[in-house]
């Protein structure tokens, strides 16, 4: 990295930064501390407003002194900080990956109360390479090896949906922005699991440093992750053509699909098709295993019924549908349903639900359609999925009368289905989700 990194910082942020108030997290580590005095710089010249989070995981006894510091700093530069905490109980294994899932939907959530479309994220060179290191040493492919792109959506959903992470810091290396901000003055946190053998990112750290010592060429290898990464992104433009050609999205939440057109694509293609797909009908926020995939795959060309992935694909009056899975919604004998409202209105992955006064209440239409008067307007949606549809009740959750359905609703409530949104951004990242727009 030749230069001044506020520089770089600030030319990048011209180029990419989204429109309106950005958000910045920023632990008060280096590299965090780095990008908040860069952005901080860009944002005086460029008049915009930064909002600097901060996020206390709870896991040392230092963190909200930490959380304390970062907070001063940022109002120091004459920005609103927030502190986001992590509350709850904390697992005995896979701490580090419960924590980064727990961070961003903090991050994402406070993104989205303070209208911030940008979260900036301090990812450096040496993040890249570690996250290639660590991903092909778990035994991923060719696409985990692609690392992190510049600019992503949010890995978490639904509070991530509108949320676009910023990373200006990914072609700099950790050391130089250390240089500089001691040039500065400045003084920022090391957090001591950063040196934790325990910890699988803090070994193959451990392991590249030894390896760059001994001439390996690091950034050769980032160049390696960016090229892997364009290799992706075209495979997606691929299926996002695929997509357009062959799948359509309803109302009511269903796909409907094209299995010749799916079929006579290469199988890659298909999948991540399938894969963008399930993420969209079934309203999780993790994608599918790579089974799921070949088990829908298999039934699409066989035009048999299957579930996987929390959703159904099956065949109904000479089309295919996928739809998501009833059971998965209504409950099964082993488990409860997942029909329910979230924190932020929004039902099952899949609707958000707005204008539910007292007296209403959202869940899945059921098995014997108890309240709904107006029984031919399921007659277009194939019966296999009609249990696991929203229902707006008024009185009782589950045997109160019908007064709204995606498609088809009640003035006083506004539901708006997520699939188009989750589906475009699956397969298309950087572009808005037009496709299936109804109006």
């Amino acid at each position: 990295m030749a230069g001044d990194p506020a520089a770089a910082v600030g030319d990048w942020l011209d180029r990419h930064a989204p429109s309106g108030p950005l958000a910045i997290a920023c632990s008060g580590g280096s590299d965090s501390l780095a990008l908040l005095l860069a952005a901080s710089r860009w944002a005086g010249r460029a008049g915009r407003t930064l909002h600097v989070l901060t996020v206390d995981h709870g896991l040392r006894r230092e963190s909200a002194g930490e959380a304390a510091f970062v907070k001063s700093r940022a109002e120091a530069l004459g920005h609103e900080a927030h502190c986001l905490v992590w509350t709850g109980p904390k697992p005995a294994s896979g701490l580090q990956q419960a924590a980064r899932q727990a961070r961003h939907h903090l991050l994402a959530r406070a993104c989205r109360d303070a209208g911030a479309r940008g979260l900036l994220l301090a990812h450096t060179l040496d993040d890249q390479i570690e996250t290639l290191a660590m991903r092909l040493a778990a035994g991923g492919g060719w696409r985990g090896a692609a690392a992190m792109r510049p600019v992503a959506p949010s890995p978490v959903w639904p509070d991530g949906r509108d949320v676009i992470l910023c990373r200006p810091l990914l072609t700099m290396r950790r050391q130089a922005l250390r240089d500089w901000l001691t040039g500065q003055g400045e003084r920022w946190v090391d957090d001591p699991s950063n040196a934790d053998t325990r910890y699988t990112r803090v070994r193959i750290r451990q392991h590249l440093a030894a390896l760059e010592a001994a001439g390996l060429d690091i950034p050769r290898l980032a160049q390696l992750a960016g090229d892997l990464a364009a290799l992706r992104d075209a495979e997606l433009r691929t299926a996002a053509r695929l997509a357009a050609q062959a799948c359509e999205l309803l109302p009511w939440g269903g796909m409907r699909i094209d299995p010749d057109a799916l079929n006579a694509a290469a199988p890659v293609i298909r999948h991540a098709v399938l894969e963008a797909a399930v993420l969209a009908v079934s309203g999780r926020e993790s994608l599918p295993g790579r089974h799921a995939i070949v088990r829908l795959s298999t039934a699409l060309a066989a035009e048999k019924r299957a579930t996987a992935g929390g959703v159904m694909l099956a065949p109904w009056q000479g089309r295919t549908w996928l739809v998501r899975d009833p059971g998965a919604v209504t409950g099964r004998v082993d488990r409860p349903g997942t029909g329910s409202l979230d924190t932020d209105g929004v039902w099952d992955g899949r609707f958000a639900v707005t204008g539910l006064s007292a007296g209403l209440n959202a869940g899945p239409l059921g098995r014997t359609y108890d309240g709904l008067d107006r029984r031919d307007i399921l007659d277009a949606i194939p019966g296999f999925a009609r249990p696991g549809l929203l229902a707006v009740r008024e009185g009782g959750r589950e045997e109160g009368n019908v007064v709204a359905l995606p498609g088809s609703q009640d003035r006083r409530v506004q539901i708006e289905p997520l699939q188009a949104h989750r589906f475009c951004t699956r397969l298309l990242s950087a572009a808005p989700a037009v496709w299936f727009d109804t109006d």
